[in-house]
């Protein structure tokens, strides 16, 4: 469905289903207004990102949509393209505007006014504004807008009443300066208002949308930018936003306060990348060492292990017949491998339940603390040599925690090429903690030496691996453009509430897509078919100078990385034999669960990449490690 003309938008259209969206930059509030409006939680996060697509929720007899954070509405990104067709069907918008960042925020609501969209102006965060020493004329903000202005405190809830009755309020200006532009439009063009300023603005699918001729990119002779000047429209749409925060704001002289000065100093590479560092260390220390291997290795080994399986295993074969039809069942129910009434419920409760909430807890606090940003930031320039941006960089950590958690978190960063560049890199050459306890154990026996070069291996193939992708892929990296919100300390309630609506949201997709993958691999275990992986193995583990039985340990990791290397330990291998394994294992596929969230999130296609390219790269690699040592030797 197409906008309609200004005049026939708004709260008092008529419509069945009268809509209103949310918009604003990234960290800006919508997400924390949207729940304080609608009673329904979305991610509240000091951090620029957190919501990547539309989320709606009844406000009464209205529909209101929480969309992505954008710094202008038009195509140039998959969040501006959200926001756009947003902005394009709903009945009018809350313009949520960060008090901190006047001149930032003001650009979109002129853009709001601009294409004669009913705005209602949410100013919010003004207890930051007031604690910084900005005090903001709201009277005259009102004025110079032309649009109802309410202040807020998302957070608390202060002014959100006063926002909700002011809503039937939503307006927009007549005319605005931009309506001068629009006599560069060719004849005949039916736009709207909204439209016409996305055309000027140089907005392609708008363009097409609409019926503009002879596009270049279409094979015309018109380039898009004959239908308008998007460069003058956004100079002069700048010079309003001077002005109005030229007479509407007032910054009185403080001093410094200390966050912001430890702000300064994550920023800067001499101290930034120390601190950066010890952050990291410490989330790997939580993730990887504290959960991952006490938390779960009690849960596993003591609490499932000594009670839960035995009792499970001792109802189950008191339930069912000795022979007959019961044979399949019980082996499913209860196989040592993958029995969905033991091992699978071992897993989903005490292997991913403590990882999926520490997790959660170490992300939420350091969004909330407004930590992640300048992570970001630091890290940018090392990650951009493997065609990522810093974003990238708390997935690539938090994979040597839980590459399935991992996976989902590779969310925040920016584009789909980096999303895919992230994932095939997680899905290669980051082992995750399970597995690194158990490949410690096993070079502690070899020596510093081989320490030594397992790191360098890994390291050289996270290196090639990236590059690699950045140059076949098409597109090129984005530009990191972060906008950094205030340090301040993590609020627990926020933190602890994100995290329990997340976990939640995060075990109802991914204990379906075990148990469902679990009781394929049983079935084809009970049938002899893995037996079958095994033996086509041989030619490879053979080609590896590893034992036949190594195929079985293969095997093994396709369900759990970790089961992989444990495996190891039963064979009799020489030193030169367990670097090659350990290397191929590390290198090899992901287990079961992480490739199920690579098929969620990045798609069939994307995860035949990680699953081939796993494959091929393990061996490749190996080959080329057992073939050096051999040499040496």
């Amino acid at each position: 469905m197409r906008a309609t003309e200004g005049a026939d938008r708004g709260l008092g259209s008529g419509d069945a289903e009268t809509s209103v969206a949310l918009v604003g930059a990234p960290n800006a509030g919508k997400s924390a207004l949207f729940g304080r409006l609608t009673a329904e939680y979305a991610d509240v996060s000091n951090y620029p990102g957190t919501t990547v697509e539309t989320t709606a929720a009844a406000l009464g007899s209205l529909r209101l949509s929480d969309t992505p954070g954008v710094h202008g509405i038009s195509s140039f990104s998959e969040a501006e393209r959200v926001t756009r067709a947003a902005v394009l069907e709903a009945d009018a918008v809350v313009n949520v505007v960060d008090a901190t960042q006047l001149g930032r925020d003001l650009f979109v609501t002129l853009q709001l006014t601009d294409m004669g969209v009913p705005t209602v102006v949410a100013l919010n965060m003004m207890d930051e504004a007031e604690a910084d020493g900005v005090a903001i004329d709201v009277d005259a903000l009102e004025s110079a807008l032309g649009v109802p202005v309410v202040p807020t405190v998302a957070v608390t809830g202060a002014g959100v009443d006063k926002l909700r009755d002011r809503l039937p309020e939503a307006s927009a200006p007549e005319s605005t300066p931009i309506d001068s532009y629009y006599d560069a439009l060719p004849d005949g063009v039916d736009a709207t208002r909204a439209e016409k300023t996305l055309l000027v603005e140089g907005d392609e699918p708008t363009a097409r949308r609409v019926g503009v001729p002879g596009l270049a990119t279409d094979g015309g002779d018109a380039p898009l930018a004959a239908v308008g000047e998007r460069e003058a429209v956004y100079r002069e749409r700048r010079t309003r936003v001077r002005s109005i925060v030229d007479d509407v704001e007032r910054v009185a002289a403080s001093e410094r306060a200390p966050e912001e000065r430890l702000g300064d100093l994550l920023l800067r590479p001499a101290t930034g990348i120390p601190i950066a560092l010890a952050l990291l260390a410490a989330v790997f220390y939580v993730m990887g060492v504290v959960v991952a291997q006490r938390v779960v290795g009690y849960a596993e080994g003591v609490l499932f292990a000594r009670y839960y399986t035995p009792a499970v295993e001792g109802v189950v074969a008191g339930l069912l017949p000795a022979s007959g039809w019961a044979a399949p069942v019980e082996f499913l129910l209860v196989n040592d491998n993958l029995g969905l009434a033991t091992v699978t419920v071992r897993y989903t409760l005490g292997v991913l339940l403590p990882l999926v909430v520490a997790f959660y807890l170490v992300i939420g606090t350091l969004e909330d603390a407004g930590v992640l940003p300048r992570l970001a930031v630091v890290t940018d320039r090392g990650l951009g040599r493997i065609g990522l941006s810093g974003r990238a960089v708390v997935p690539l950590i938090v994979g040597m925690g839980c590459v399935t958690m991992a996976v989902v978190s590779t969310r925040m960063v920016g584009s789909r090429r980096e999303r895919l560049i992230t994932t095939a890199l997680l899905g290669l050459a980051i082992p995750c903690s399970a597995q690194i306890g158990v490949i410690s154990g096993l070079l502690a026996e070899l020596g510093v030496v081989w320490w030594g070069g397992y790191l360098a291996v890994l390291l050289g193939v996270l290196g090639t691996a990236g590059v690699a992708l950045d140059r076949t892929l098409p597109g090129r990296r984005d530009a990191l453009i972060e906008q950094l919100p205030r340090l301040r300390l993590p609020r627990p309630t926020n933190v602890a509430r994100k995290t329990a609506n997340r976990t939640a949201a995060f075990l109802g997709e991914a204990a379906p897509l075990f148990g469902a993958t679990a009781a394929a691999v049983s079935t084809l275990d009970y049938v002899g078919a893995l037996d079958a992986v095994v033996g086509a193995l041989r030619p490879l583990t053979a080609a590896l100078g590893l034992p036949a039985s190594f195929g079985r340990v293969l095997v093994l990791g396709l369900i759990r990385r970790d089961f992989a290397a444990a495996g190891m330990t039963e064979l009799a291998l020489s030193a030169s034999q367990t670097f090659v394994g350990l290397v191929v294992v590390t290198l090899f596929v992901p287990c079961i669960l992480t490739m199920a969230m690579v098929l969620r999130e990045r798609g069939a296609r994307s995860a035949l990449l990680v699953w081939v390219g796993s494959w091929a790269t393990a061996f490749a690699v190996g080959g080329g490690v057992a073939a050096v040592l051999e040499v040496i030797a």
